[in-house]
């Protein structure tokens, strides 16, 4: 089957997974996306860990995972974050300071559909590409920018990365225990969630040219779909004038109960429960077995169980702290209360049968490490290809691995032009 975006090309500058992992999914579309970098700044996360073991070799590189020492990474086309962000895109070395360089990106702009990045704000411009002038030279262009605090505005200079934009918005605040300072999600949230933004820019954008012939420049941030995340706090202070607390795992808005993870059989496993209807909570007595406990008067209605949740939540513990995790969401499911395991990597990949079944981890294959799993795509499309079985088509690339295919093929420069290139310090 075709792909829904065969056809559509993408000159693609973002970095870092904040950005990265939009034009990754445009990609899996069918999107000819060719991610543009150079050796003088690369992208960092080529230099994280941890990194992928080549064929033979028998032992990963050293590293701290996460971190990002230069130092010890033996190849900048190893490291997990990379290859996993990156999978299924073309990539080619491009010096924007040289003279030349910008010659060539300008002869790829007329082939091309989007442009993408999210360095700060002025960068493209400086570049001597804002967006006037990339109309000049194909005037449907579609040009996405996603800056930490967007194009306009007084913070338009300042960068961001994830836990910069969720302080800002305001999710770093409401994470956390409410007798404690916020603690933040344990990574970078938005470097997740917002680059499903660029996504649905694009999609419209290339709805919109299908219509009318024309492009556009859209202005995003990082920040931005923050806030959005943060909608009912806002709207609790503007009409109530309450400001939000925190809460922990529990519920402040439904004010359900039990709501939250409990500890189960073995080291440091967890459940998720969230109960929030008298019948959910009759559905859970019975299917542990009508404890006298669940008889008592504090726990009688939605309101008595939600003005009693750390009494309520020591029994819950009490029945979960000796059952195997998996056997309690099964359990509770089956009786109809919303109940699931939080999983750990190991878990996803080989233990969940749902994610298996419908498989989200795809291997595919990357020229100098062989075979590894990524992330598929969470759909499935009934007349058109991706599915999650098949959405990914290869690895992500080593630095500069398709200068030839892209140089030559695109702009039909012969292979011993894209060398000359290549020693002028231009690709």
């Amino acid at each position: 089957m075709p792909k829904p975006l065969e056809g559509i090309r993408v000159l693609d500058f973002t970095w870092l997974n904040a950005g990265a992992k939009g034009p990754r999914h445009l990609a899996a579309f069918g999107a000819e996306v060719i991610r543009i970098e150079w050796t003088e700044k690369l992208d960092f996360i080529r230099y994280g860990f941890p990194q992928h073991t080549a064929p033979g070799e028998s032992a990963p590189p050293t590293g701290d995972r996460g971190s990002f020492d230069r130092s010890k990474v033996q190849s900048v086309n190893r490291a997990a974050g990379w290859n996993n962000t990156n999978a299924g895109k073309l990539g080619v070395s491009l010096n924007m300071h040289h003279p030349h360089g910008k010659e060539l990106f300008r002869e790829m702009l007329p082939l091309a559909d989007v442009v993408t990045d999210n360095y700060t704000a002025q960068t493209l411009e400086r570049w001597g590409f804002g967006y006037e002038e990339m109309r000049k030279v194909k005037p449907d262009i579609i040009y996405v920018q996603a800056p930490g605090f967007g194009k306009l505005g007084p913070y338009r200079d300042f960068r961001s990365y994830g836990p910069i934009a969720a302080g800002v918005s305001g999710l770093q605040f409401m994470s956390g225990l409410p007798d404690r300072a916020s603690c933040g999600y344990g990574f970078s949230y938005l470097d997740v969630g917002g680059p499903w933004f660029i996504v649905m820019a694009v999609m419209s954008a290339l709805h919109l040219r299908a219509k009318t012939g024309r492009g556009q420049h859209i202005d995003l941030s990082q920040v931005g779909p923050g806030f959005l995340l943060t909608g009912t706090a806002i709207l609790d202070y503007t009409a109530n004038g309450r400001h939000y607390e925190r809460s922990g795992n529990r519920a402040p808005y439904t004010k359900a109960a039990p709501h939250g993870v409990y500890r189960t059989q073995g080291d440091d496993t967890w459940v998720a429960i969230a109960i929030s209807t008298d019948e959910e909570w009759r559905a859970f007595c019975h299917a542990i077995g009508d404890p006298e406990w669940t008889d008592d008067a504090r726990f009688a209605s939605t309101e008595s169980r939600y003005e009693n949740q750390d009494a309520l939540d020591a029994l819950v513990t009490a029945w979960t702290q000796d059952r195997e995790r998996y056997e309690v969401m099964q359990l509770l499911q089956k009786s109809g209360v919303p109940a699931g395991v939080c999983e750990d990597t190991k878990d996803r990949i080989e233990l969940d049968e749902q994610l298996i079944h419908r498989g989200y981890m795809q291997q595919v294959d990357h020229t100098e490490v062989g075979k590894y799993r990524v992330e598929g795509i969470v759909g499935r499309w009934s007349e058109t290809q991706p599915h999650a079985s098949g959405a990914i088509g290869w690895g992500a690339p080593c630095y500069g691995e398709h200068n030839q295919r892209v140089f030559g093929e695109l702009l039909g420069l012969g292979e011993s032009d894209v060398g000359k290139l290549a020693e002028q310090g231009v690709i």
